[in-house]
């Protein structure tokens, strides 16, 4: 009888549990990011453009010191400069510095470096309803080499829910705001520059060139 009630209070719990996170085909998103490294902590701004079909995403940060492909290139680390990562239709990551005119080839799909799939988070732990900055929401985590937390607003259906957090253990916290989020926008906005090209790489002291070569 004690292992029947086992099995049943299993189901149940599986029967309450929501289907897990699927992102819309095309959104975009701005959000706050903090950094900690240690005794080392920083935080920026940025904007999220995400386009499925096309397979393009791109990642705009006011300032890109701290983030783990912008910042670690070169003597960049010592620079507070903006940096937007665009991922174009071949799945090539680059980075690119407005301010100083500048970008470089990162690393692309085979690398690990594409466009997350929609449904990314495929196989993560619910964790439960929780209260986010006023928003009842999941929490979920997606193991990999650390736990890797990921927030949403509260909705049967995937398509309906809205991103709120990705807290990636225990560098790296993105917050978003639901108020920017738009299903739509300009497919200009994921054209990365013409200075950007394949044959300009990134520095040979940054992850870019870790991750090409399996390093990181």
């Amino acid at each position: 009888m004690k292992y029947i009630l086992i099995a049943v209070a299993l189901i149940a719990l599986a029967m309450c549990e929501p289907e897990h996170p699927r992102w819309p085909t095309k959104f975009s998103m701005e959000f706050d990011e903090k950094f900690t490294y240690g005794p080392l902590s920083d935080e920026t701004h940025g904007t999220f453009y995400y386009d499925a079909a096309s397979g393009r995403y791109k990642v705009e940060r006011d300032n890109g010191r701290y983030d783990r492909y912008c910042g670690w290139n070169g003597i960049k680390i010592i620079d507070p400069t903006p940096c937007t990562h665009y991922v174009d239709e071949e799945g090539d990551r680059y980075l690119y510095y407005p301010t100083r005119k500048e970008c470089c080839y990162c690393c692309s799909a085979e690398h690990g470096c594409g466009i997350l799939r929609q449904n990314w988070q495929q196989g993560a732990a619910f964790e439960g309803e929780i209260e986010f900055n006023g928003y009842p929401a999941y929490k979920w985590d997606k193991k990999g080499l650390q736990s890797n937390l990921y927030i949403e607003t509260i909705a049967e259906n995937p398509d309906d829910r809205i991103m709120l957090n990705i807290d990636q253990k225990p560098n790296d916290s993105q917050t978003f705001d639901p108020d920017t989020y738009e299903t739509d926008f300009p497919d200009k906005k994921l054209e990365k520059p013409s200075i950007c090209q394949k044959s300009h790489k990134c520095s040979l002291l940054s992850v870019c060139t870790g991750v090409r070569h399996g390093f990181s």
